[in-house]
C-alpha cells in the first residue's frame, strides 16, 4: 500500500499527493501537474485540495469520454463530498484549518474514502 502522507512530506500539495498515490496504487498515469493548482484550496482556501485531487482520480476510473455515455462518477462524487462534510462539517480548506484539521488528516481520510469508492 502507498503511504499518501509520504508524498505530502516530500513536498507535494494535498491534491498532488492524492494523485501520486492513486497512480501508484492503480497503475494509472494521471499527470501530477494537473493537480498543482488545487493545493491549499485552489490557492485561496476554497475546496480542499485533497477533495479535488480525489475527484480528479475518481474521474479517471469512473468518468466518461462521450457525452452520450452515463456519467458513473456522479454518485461517487457525492459520496466523497458528503463523507468529508459529515465528518468535518465542511470541505473548504480555510474552514478545515480554522477547525484545527491538519492537511495530513484530511489527505488520509479523503484518500481512504476514495479507495472505498473505487474498490
Amino acid at each position: 500500500m502507498t503511504d499518501v502522507l509520504e508524498y505530502h512530506k516530500q513536498g507535494y500539495n494535498c491534491a498532488e499527493s492524492i494523485i501520486k498515490a492513486f497512480n501508484e496504487e492503480n497503475n494509472v498515469n494521471i499527470p501530477i501537474s494537473i493537480a498543482s493548482p488545487f493545493g491549499t484550496g485552489m490557492m485561496v482556501g476554497s475546496t480542499c485540495g485533497a477533495v479535488t485531487g480525489a475527484l480528479m482520480a475518481l474521474g479517471t476510473l469512473k468518468g466518461r469520454e462521450e457525452a452520450t455515455t452515463k456519467n458513473e462518477s456522479t454518485k461517487y462524487t457525492k459520496e466523497i463530498i458528503n463523507k468529508v462534510k459529515e465528518k468535518y462539517g465542511t470541505f473548504e480548506c480555510l474552514q478545515l484549518k480554522k477547525q484545527g484539521v491538519s492537511c495530513n488528516e484530511i489527505i488520509e481520510y479523503t484518500y481512504n474514502v476514495l479507495k472505498e469508492c473505487v474498490e
